[in-house]
C-alpha cells in the first residue's frame, strides 16, 4: 500500500498521539479491574475476587501489548512511507514539521 507524504505524516501524527493516550487508558482500565474486583470479592469471596484480579490483569496487558505493537507498525508504515529513519523522531520540531506536511498537501 502506497501512501501519499501527506498520509503518512498524518499516520505518524496518529499514532504519536496513540501512544501518548495509552498510559491514560491504562490506568482506567487497573481502575476498573480493581473495582470490579473488589465488588466480586465483596460478594462472593475473596478467593473469586482475586482470580478476577488476576484474568483482568492478564487481558488489559494482552490488550496493550497487542496495542503498543499496532502503534509501532504504524510508526514503521508512516516513516517508511516517508523516507526518514527511525531516528527522526528524537527531534523536538517533529510535530511541526509534520503539521506542515500535512497543511501543504
Amino acid at each position: 500500500m502506497t501512501m501519499t507524504r501527506k498520509q503518512a505524516a498524518q499516520r505518524l501524527l496518529d499514532s504519536m498521539e496513540s501512544k501518548k493516550r495509552m498510559y491514560m487508558r491504562g490506568i482506567f482500565a487497573i481502575i476498573q479491574a480493581i473495582i470490579v474486583s473488589i465488588l466480586v470479592g465483596y460478594f462472593t469471596s475473596w478467593h473469586f475476587g482475586l482470580a478476577a484480579f488476576l484474568l483482568m490483569g492478564l487481558l488489559i496487558q494482552f490488550a496493550f501489548d497487542r496495542m503498543k505493537n499496532s502503534i509501532k507498525a504504524s510508526e514503521i508504515t508512516a516513516i517508511k512511507s516517508l523516507r526518514w529513519k527511525e531516528n527522526s523522531l528524537e527531534n523536538d520540531d517533529i510535530i511541526e514539521t509534520l503539521n506542515s506536511i500535512i497543511n501543504k498537501g
